[in-house]
Order: C-alpha cells, then sequence, then structure tokens
C-alpha cells in the first residue's frame, strides 16, 4: 500500500475532466484496481520486515467535488519464516482525497490503519496503529511527488532509552516509464523505474545523548506488460538502503532488536486489473 499512495494522487489528477469535475452519481463512476503481488522480502521503508510474502490488494475510487474519493485494503502474508521484525501477517486499510488544485499539482491526504494480526497480545499497543498522512504530486517530467506521514501510537525508543510513540516520516520520490514498444514487435511493454528518499524522526524531545532518526533510500525497476487497458503485469527488482543515528526503535512492533543499518537487494512480480 505505501507504494499506492503517491501513484494515488497522479491517478487521481489524470481521472478527472478538470477542476470543477462533477461529483459520480452512479455505479458507473466507481473505478476499482486489484493486484496480487510476489515479494521475494517485504521491505517497509528501508527496513526488511519479512521474506517471500504475498501481497494482495484492493482499491476503490469515485469522483467527488472535483477530485477523488478512494479506500482500499493491503495485505502482507508471509509464505516462509518470519522475518527479523518478529511481524506476521499485516493488514493495512487506507482511505483518502485526492484534488486537483492546478493541472500540475494535486494535494492528497488521508490515513493508514496498520494491523499485525498475529503480534503478540501482551504488546497491544504495538498491535496496530493510525498513521495520517499529507502530500502533494506534481504531472511533469519524473513525476515527482512528496509526502509527510506521522505514525500515532507506533513505538520507538528515544537515546536515553525509554520508550516514545509517534514517529514523523518525510519521503521524496519520482518515477519514469520508458515506452519499449518501439524497440520491441509487440505493444504493451515499458520499463517503469522509480527512486525514493525518506527520513524519520521519532518523537525523541528528551534525547540527550544524541537522535534517534533515521534515513532510507531506493530505486525500482520493472519490465511491464500491458495486455489490455485493463490488466497488465510486471517483474523486476528492487534496491534499499537503511541509516540510522543513535539508538532506535523503528519497527512497526516496538518489541524488536534494534534494527542497525542495512541494504536489501530482492525482486517482485505482480498482475493487476483494473476496472
Amino acid at each position: 500500500m505505501k507504494k499506492l499512495i503517491a501513484t494515488l494522487a497522479i491517478v487521481g489528477a489524470m481521472g478527472t475532466s478538470g477542476l470543477f469535475a462533477q461529483t459520480g452519481d452512479s455505479i458507473e463512476d466507481l473505478s476499482i484496481t486489484s493486484s496480487f503481488a510476489y515479494e521475494s522480502q517485504y521491505v517497509f521503508r528501508g527496513v526488511k520486515l519479512e521474506y517471500d510474502s504475498f501481497q494482495p490488494s484492493l482499491e476503490f475510487g469515485f469522483p467527488v467535488v472535483g477530485g477523488d474519493l478512494y479506500a482500499g485494503i493491503w495485505t502482507n502474508l508471509p509464505i516462509t519464516n518470519k522475518g527479523p521484525m518478529g511481524n506476521d501477517n499485516e493488514i493495512d486499510i487506507y482511505a483518502g482525497y485526492a484534488y486537483p488544485i492546478t493541472d500540475m499539482v494535486t494535494l492528497d491526504a488521508g490515513f493508514i490503519y496498520y494491523w499485525y494480526a498475529n503480534a503478540p497480545a501482551n504488546n497491544s499497543t504495538a498491535m496496530s496503529y493510525v498513521e495520517p498522512y499529507v502530500g502533494a504530486s506534481f504531472d511533469v517530467l519524473l513525476s515527482p511527488a512528496i509526502y509527510v506521514y506521522y505514525s500515532i501510537d507506533q513505538l520507538s525508543k528515544n537515546a536515553n532509552g525509554q520508550m516514545d510513540s509517534g514517529i514523523l516520516t518525510i519521503e521524496a520520490s519520482i518515477g519514469y516509464s520508458f515506452d519499449l514498444s518501439e524497440y520491441v514487435s509487440v505493444e504493451g511493454f515499458s520499463f517503469d523505474v522509480g527512486a525514493y528518499l525518506g527520513m524519520g524522526i521519532p518523537n525523541d524531545s528528551s534525547a540527550t545523548n544524541g537522535t534517534s532518526s533515521f534515513l532510507y533510500a531506493g530505486v525500482t525497476g520493472d519490465l511491464v506488460y500491458a495486455f489490455s487497458e485493463n490488466v497488465s503485469a510486471s517483474i523486476g527488482v528492487r534496491y534499499s538502503n537503511y541509516s540510522q543515528s543513535g539508538t532506535a526503535y523503528t519497527g512497526t512492533t516496538g518489541y524488536a532488536p534494534t534494527i542497525g543499518n542495512q541494504n536489501n537487494i530482492w525482486m517482485g512480480a505482480s498482475v493487476g486489473f483494473a476496472y
């Protein structure tokens, strides 16, 4: 789901017929997208949380007052053993509203509810948390976007060794799709690339021994084939880097060991449907 948010705003801008597009008034105005993905690792904001995973998702969109109201569910279902963070099945429920303020700029706001269905019952705060977000995307070259997230009740550990709640995350991303149809005899092939850079700042106002902030970055590359305007498939590789300062519990469960710096390389494949 984390990868879909920036894309959502761009799609929302393209999907309206102008700043004053009318609110949809029939079921035909409802859009539905779904995907079934496999990832050899589940990496969230530079941190590896699980190994081989199945990631199905479903999303609904509806035009409202010139923008797009959307809601969806994204899941990570591990195929093999538990990952280093001790998480198991993850279910993310999200909703938001994307509004194009100009032909090139779309504002987006919403929230994500993270639920870890199999998290230890003795750590109820870590079993779920809510993360509101706001962002902007730009319909220009490289489709840049910037988002700000603030996780409520996500546990972190400050530089004094005390548990805090709440992490502010700022993430910027770019992407580009190379049309390969002129190089192959079959229409519908493209190579999609993307890059992102983010910074996380845990609630650490009492820190005296340094900060527990973290940085992460990554790049992706996917070969995409569109069977039709409604069905597509992709396969590709990803790389991410994570680094932190001080001692930080930036994991989604709070009971995991200190993460430490890490580099991750993995692959993924998916089939997507749009209605």
